[in-house]
């Protein structure tokens, strides 16, 4: 394995267990099996390592996914499915994701907000063709809120269970909480009366 990414590996393992804040450098080298200053040849600091990270876990969520589907509820499945097998398969990664998002600052956060931004895009093409009539607005506060559900399994403290049951059961769940958006009576205009 590359020093680099033992490096990550280390960081990842630790800002999972312990946070971003509670973990210097000089404890991911150690973990990593290399002294504090020696990351620097690799990283700039701690705060590009968590970039890294979080380049990462959006790479491996574009990557899961195909082109657009012909029909926005099969594409919304797909965008579900992806999303639940990204978290179960990723559960560290996704847990400081999660948490430590705030902590990215200056241009890691331009990064890092640039590259979310694309992955939130597809999602909300998809649910407006899904449920119209909803701003953009509103349909990445339900992004936002369908994708915590998807990841409370993997994020929760004690361990996440496992297993193709599990994930079909949190697919299921975030497709049926989406249906709101479809239901009479509920719209942005209802919502804002």
């Amino acid at each position: 394995m590359a020093r680099d990414e033992q490096i990550l590996e280390a960081a990842e393992k630790l800002f999972y267990e312990r946070s971003f804040d509670g973990v210097g450098v000089d404890e991911i080298g150690q973990a990593a099996g290399v002294s504090g200053s020696a990351i620097y040849r690799h990283f700039a600091g701690k705060e590009e390592i968590l970039a890294t990270l979080f380049d990462q876990a959006i790479d491996a969520l574009l990557v899961g996914l195909s082109d657009p589907k012909d029909d926005p509820r099969d594409e919304l499945r797909e965008l579900v499915d992806s999303f639940v097998g990204f978290a179960q398969a990723n559960r560290m990664l996704a847990g400081i994701w999660e948490r430590e998002h705030r902590s990215l600052t200056g241009t890691y956060k331009r990064r890092y907000q640039r590259r979310l931004k694309l992955y939130i895009e597809r999602w909300s093409d998809c649910l407006g063709k899904c449920y119209p009539g909803w701003t953009e607005g509103r349909l990445r506060t339900a992004i936002r809120a369908v994708q915590a559900l998807m990841m409370s399994d993997a994020t929760r403290s004690g361990g996440a269970s496992s297993g193709r049951e599990i994930g079909a059961l949190l697919s299921a769940m975030a497709l049926k909480s989406l249906e709101v958006l479809d239901l009479p009576g509920w719209s942005d205009a209802h919502l804002d009366a």
